[in-house]
Formats: C-alpha cells, sequence, structure tokens
C-alpha cells in the first residue's frame, strides 16, 4: 500500500511541475524574458527595445500574444508547453 502511495505522489508531482513558472529569473531580467518564459500575469505586456514594432502581452489562459505592428502579425505562444517541449528533448 506505502509502495502505490509512494509511485501515485511521485507521478503528481511530476505532472503539476510544470504548472508553476518555468524557471528561475533574476530581478533584473527584461520585462519580455519574464512573460515569455512564464512569469508574467495576464495583462502585463511588453516591447522590444531592439524592435519597437513588436510586442508581448499575457493573454487570460496564460499563453502570450506577439504582435508585430510593422508587418501585421500575430502568433500566439505557450510558455508552458515550450517549457515542456525542451524538457523532452533533454
Amino acid at each position: 500500500m506505502m509502495k502505490r502511495i509512494a509511485v501515485t505522489a511521485v507521478a503528481l508531482l511530476s505532472v503539476t511541475s510544470g504548472a508553476f513558472a518555468n524557471t528561475i529569473l533574476s530581478e533584473t531580467a527584461s520585462p519580455i524574458a519574464k512573460i515569455t518564459q512564464g512569469h508574467g500575469n495576464p495583462g502585463d505586456a511588453a516591447s522590444s527595445v531592439s524592435d519597437p514594432d513588436v510586442s508581448f502581452r499575457v493573454l487570460d489562459n496564460g499563453r502570450v500574444e506577439r504582435t508585430n505592428s510593422r508587418y501585421g502579425s500575430v502568433s500566439i505562444i505557450d510558455p508552458q508547453a515550450d517549457y515542456l517541449k525542451k524538457q523532452r528533448s533533454n
């Protein structure tokens, strides 16, 4: 019985670990780094310093909207899925 509980606990911990912010960031990390690595809150937004036409915004579902006003393009990034994909390839 204890073995089943231990296995279940390990399984649950491995599944829930991706639900939190993906990496540890320093306080000096750029706003874009915080947003794209899962540390942003819904409504947070930032513009690129090197290309002001590119902006990032955290949506209510936790995904990140990347907008390039010069080219009129919008893409949606899922920081959690990107993190999990990188972890699987390691």
